[in-house]
């Protein structure tokens, strides 16, 4: 909370709350109260805090509030309540992320109800811009203005946004889904990198339309996306956008969270298989090409301001205080370096867009009501975010451009170069994100020294810097010609930070992921940052820029380059390089050690039932405010996560849903590990339901996944580290267990029976290895074969611990990336 007296805001436009938007958010004011009370674990309350946009920080007791801005438009009334809350019950800042969404830090539970109740009077929402759901719809802030534009996306965005608002189908997806549209081929929304990303585009004869690609994503496995359809109609475009988050929500991966976005569903089935199943989500989703109803677009009010005395070559007279184009001794004035990097010519004659350039994104809430002020004063009032964590503010007579200049100035919002290299990138890391290893953004103040605002050379045009302060890429580092992002090093006693230095990415038309060159102590990377651009201004060719220097000299020639910096000191030598930019205290990460592959395995099957409960948990709050389609989604969810949970003891994860009920039927139910009842589950539980469905179905279908789930978790609390079943009943023979799968060839093994457990993780490649020794005698040899890395390390140890022997262990090949193992069964 501010700790100032509270700011005088004006005042401010409101509306009534819609009857069930107030119910949503008395339902959450409930639930934290009942979290406060003890009544409720901090568990089950962590998704359904989540659903509702809230995120808790790495500082305990307090949240994070995300408040989604549909393609980046918000208006000046609407600013002004975000300030006002920021102020009373925040730090006083606001946040803009590279996903267009404007974040608040430090407030505390008891005070996002309020929060929420501000916001919904004025049209915005926190609803969905976290967890597994669709997040905000992002576009280029230019949409609507943009000179090279095929058509404004601003309708299209709002309209695809609110469409999946609250929409049953999304409400529990196996990750998060995020969709961008851009209206030229610059690209500015960078359309590649997102799970659906669309273009603007125009057939011969005139009919404008999408080009959809599908797939892409960032984190520590990047993708680009793939063309699904080359021109999708208009009226096609939210039926085809339905059809791709049917397939994902039905075969994404629901038990690992690193294997979980729609990227791997392609990279399993291969993108002609994914084109196919999208195709029949399409048609089974009852939208039978070509009939179908037209879309109906959201309009969005953008009219510009009157513009006073045009002139015949576009310019305006105003209440300019000058009008810019003098020098002063022949150097560039405060105003012209400003106009140069910040100010952009629009479409229509005589008006002008003007960047704000917020530092890492971050503006005052005193700020924020000024450039409310300012917009309704030079323009209609109507702001934009940008995904470059920036506001702009359109429609601006250009001969009012240095009035607007000096006002901008006044509050400290004149800095020039915006969305240019010198406007670097960072997401909040470990400042406040539980998630962040290293501080992104104090290396990015540090960086600021490198790259002077308004002042770094035309050389580096195009150029781009972004900071993740992890792999996770919320800042985008993989398609920036310099991104770097946050990691651990561990030398001796100590451990630095450092940051793995992407270079060549970018995103113009189509996408290309930068390629991960050095691995740079985080104290080191402003000085090998000037050292790759001298490096490039030296050797550079005639006009050649520094992206396509990166391209041409390769990875290999940079990173020999750059190891000097690579160096570490000793700590005794040097202790600063395992401090973080800022950092008041010695940097640290938490290690786990090895052997732990059973209490791994033990870990899903808990986080499944709870998964399950949180489900459940989800289910009885939408049926008791009347949700019932999505309640009976909820319902359907919690038997699925409780079926994955128990199939962990037979060393499966199930792809998809369907091959989740079989295997759970032949292996866990016919078995009598749960009561007949819960036999042929597929038959019984079905797919997700009607869009419409009754209260009394909804409730049925909860109680029955309660029971379902009952019985899961009273199966595993007969378990132990064993990870062995108890049946409550006679049982049928069981199946047979699943064949081996082949993998490739490999060098001869030893006499013994090979297990090929070659790109399984942990645990469970353990938990194959210790079914498959439990079907053997004792004295038999076992000879498995593993992946280097946390494979070797773990499950050899973990079966020490079990008490068998292991008699050989050695790499399988000269590079070592494979081992084989040779195991002993020792008996019981």
């Amino acid at each position: 909370m501010s700790p100032t007296q509270p700011l005088a805001v004006p005042a401010i436009a409101t509306h009534p709350i819609p009857p069930a938007i107030a119910e949503e958010i008395d339902t959450f004011e409930a639930e934290a109260l009942r979290l406060v009370s003890g009544d409720v674990s901090s568990d089950l309350f962590r998704p359904f805090r989540l659903q509702y946009g809230i995120y808790g920080q790495r500082q305990a007791g307090v949240q994070m509030v995300r408040i989604k801005i549909p393609f980046g438009g918000i208006s000046a009334n609407q600013l002004r309540r975000v300030a006002e809350l920021a102020d009373r019950y925040a730090t006083g800042v606001g946040h803009v992320t590279t996903r267009q969404d404007i974040q608040l830090h430090f407030v505390e539970l008891k005070d996002v109800p309020t929060i929420m109740r501000g916001l919904a009077e004025v049209g915005l929402t926190t609803r969905e811009a976290c967890a597994n759901t669709v997040r905000n719809v992002t576009a280029c802030h230019l949409a609507g203005v943009c000179r090279g534009e095929v058509f404004d996306v601003t309708p299209y965005a709002k309209t695809v946004a609110y469409h999946l608002l609250r929409n049953p189908l999304s409400q529990s997806l196996p990750r998060k889904f995020k969709i961008a549209l851009s209206g030229c081929a610059h690209d500015c929304a960078l359309t590649p990198i997102h799970d659906i990303g669309l273009l603007a585009v125009k057939r011969a004869d005139g009919v404008i339309g999408f080009r959809m690609v599908a797939g892409g994503g960032l984190g520590s496995a990047p993708r680009v996306a793939q063309l699904l359809r080359e021109f999708t109609p208009i009226d096609e475009l939210i039926p085809s956008i339905e059809a791709v988050i049917k397939v994902f929500d039905t075969l994404g991966n629901r038990k690992n969270r690193n294997k979980a976005r729609m990227k791997f569903v392609i990279d399993k089935l291969g993108f002609e298989e994914f084109k196919r199943r999208w195709e029949a989500a399409y048609a089974a989703m009852g939208h039978a090409l070509p009939q179908h109803e037209p879309i109906r677009l959201l309009p969005h009010q953008d009219e510009p301001p009157a513009l006073i005395m045009p002139l015949r070559n576009g310019a305006v007279y105003g209440n300019g205080t000058g009008n810019g184009n003098g020098t002063h001794g022949g150097q560039e004035t405060p105003f012209q370096m400003w106009k140069r990097t910040n100010v952009i010519q629009q479409k229509q004659e005589g008006y002008v867009t003007a960047g704000l350039k917020l530092f890492m994104g971050d503006i005052t809430a005193e700020q924020m009501l000024a450039v409310a002020d300012l917009a309704e004063r030079y323009s209609n009032g109507n702001l934009r975010t940008t995904i470059n964590q920036n506001l702009v503010i359109r429609w601006i007579p250009e001969q009012q451009i240095e009035a607007l200049y000096g006002d901008l100035g006044a509050q400290g919002l004149a800095d020039p170069g915006a969305e240019l290299v010198e406007d670097i990138i960072a997401c909040p890391g470990t400042d406040t994100c539980g998630l962040g290893i290293t501080s992104s953004k104090g290396l990015a103040r540090a960086l600021a020294e490198v790259f002077p605002a308004g002042r770094v050379p035309a050389d580096l045009a195009g150029v781009d810097v972004k900071i993740s302060g992890c792999h996770n890429s919320c800042a985008q580092h993989h398609i920036s010609t310099i991104g770097l992002h946050g990691v651990g090093k561990r030398l001796g006693d100590h451990v630095a930070p450092h940051y793995e230095l992407h270079l060549g990415g970018s995103v113009n038309g189509t996408a290309k992921i930068g390629q991960m060159t050095v691995k740079l102590p985080a104290k080191a990377v402003p000085a090998a940052i000037t050292h790759l651009i001298d490096v490039y201004r030296r050797d550079r060719l005639a006009n050649e820029g520094l992206p396509g220097f990166i391209a041409r000299v390769g990875k290999n020639k940079l990173k020999d380059e750059l190891i000097p910096y690579t160096i570490v000191p000793p700590y005794e030598a040097d202790p600063t390089f395992y401090y973080d930019w800022e950092g008041e205290e010695e940097f640290i990460l938490e290690d786990l050690g090895p052997g732990e592959c059973a209490g791994g395995a033990l870990e899903m099957i808990e986080n499944g039932i709870l998964e399950a409960d949180q489900e459940l948990y989800q289910a009885k709050l939408l049926v008791e405010n009347h949700q019932y389609s999505v309640s009976v989604n909820k319902s359907y969810r919690a038997v699925l996560a409780a079926a994955k949970a128990l199939l962990v003891t037979e060393g499966l994860e199930p792809s998809t849903d369907a091959e989740t009920f079989i295997e759970f039927d032949s292996r866990i139910a016919q078995k009598g590990v749960v009561p007949a009842k819960y036999r042929q589950l597929s038959q019984q539980v079905g797919d997700l339901g009607p869009k419409e469905t009754t209260e009394e179905s909804a409730r049925g279908k909860m109680l029955f996944a309660k029971g379902f789930v009952d019985a899961c978790r009273t199966a595993t609390d007969q378990m132990g580290k064993d990870l062995k079943l108890s049946a409550v009943k006679e049982t049928e023979t069981p199946a047979a267990p699943a064949p081996i799968e082949t993998k490739p060839a490999a060098p001869t093994p030893t006499a013994a029976p090979v297990y090929d457990l070659r790109g399984v993780a942990c645990p469970m490649n353990y938990v194959k290895t210790k079914l498959k020794l439990e079907m053997m005698d004792a004295g038999e040899q076992l000879e498995v074969w593993l992946d280097a890395g946390e494979p070797i390390k773990n499950v050899p140890m973990s079966l020490k611990n079990d008490g068998h022997k292991i008699l050989v262990q050695e790499a399988l090949e000269a590079e070592a990336t494979h081992y084989r193992v040779l195991v002993e069964k020792v008996g019981e």
